[in-house]
């Protein structure tokens, strides 16, 4: 449907959205734009027309058949924005091309470990150790995940899944205790700090959801400091502030894609079809 859609607008009114694959919640997109041509306002330069047939001309004089790929609010619309965290596209799409033009040497002789950074939830703030982050969420904004998981007895799976649906409700500007809407992401945290939401989940069933075990970004390296209180009780107190490293994401991938794919499986068979 998505293809058909890109399909349908290119050929017949020469208006270009981006690659089909590369666009999600594809329903509110459409229904931003057309809210904006009802108003009569160009999707490329936001200027406003006095009547459609004007906005038209100008579109198609202008070439402003298409989307600004620097108008920000269209960015929670491309795949390519939850790439990497804390990466504008403008910067994923620059070292895709480095990649393809770079002469890559094939000798993995002096690969090693590397720490990987993982960003705060809330902030820009990275770390590459895990005490490091869940000290500065607590003492810098109050948020205690190690209460939350202790309080709610959430295990691995859960976590992630908490996770994954507090980075997407802030990505997509609002606020995960109330989801009250936002214009921005400052004006979300103001919000937060000012109504006491930091430490306020919705009811569980909003959050504990299948589609919330896939991470808002790809690599997101705080779904690596994640463990299970069985693991925890058996590492001792040195052994807490350890460092995240690249190899970590990959095995996160391969050592728990079993487990995720039979999680996802139970929920589809006892929830019928469930929307990703």
């Amino acid at each position: 449907e998505r293809v058909e859609n890109n399909a349908h607008c290119l050929y017949y009114h020469g208006f270009n959205m981006g690659l089909p694959d590369n666009i999600v919640y594809v329903g509110e997109f459409l229904t931003m734009l057309k809210k904006k041509l009802d108003n009569l306002q160009c999707l490329y330069c936001e200027k406003v027309f006095r009547d459609k047939n004007t906005l038209k001309d100008h579109m198609r004089k202008k070439q402003h058949r298409r989307i600004n790929a620097k108008n920000k609010e269209y960015d929670q619309f491309y795949v390519i924005n939850y790439l990497e965290l804390g990466k504008t596209w403008e910067e994923v799409q620059s070292e895709d091309d480095r990649e393809m033009t770079d002469d890559q040497d094939d000798d993995w002789s002096d690969w090693q470990d590397h720490p990987v950074c993982a960003v705060c939830l809330f902030c820009d703030y990275q770390s590459e150790t895990t005490d490091k982050l869940y000290s500065h969420m607590k003492d810098f904004h109050g948020f205690d995940l190690q209460k939350l998981k202790t309080n709610l007895g959430l295990g691995f799976y859960r976590q992630v899944k908490l996770i994954n649906f507090i980075r997407r409700e802030i990505y997509q500007c609002r606020c995960y205790g109330c989801q009250e809407k936002f214009s921005s992401k400052a004006d979300v945290f103001k919000h937060v700090d000012k109504a006491k939401h930091i430490m306020k989940l919705p009811d569980i069933s909003v959050w504990d959801q299948p589609q919330y075990y896939f991470p808002t970004y790809e690599n997101d390296a705080l779904l690596c400091t994640l463990s299970d209180d069985e693991a925890e009780s058996d590492n001792t107190d040195q052994d807490k502030d350890v460092p995240v490293i690249s190899e970590d994401i990959s095995n996160l991938r391969v050592l728990k894609q079993s487990s995720v794919l039979n999680q996802l499986l139970k929920s589809k068979s006892t929830a019928g079809n469930w929307d990703l």
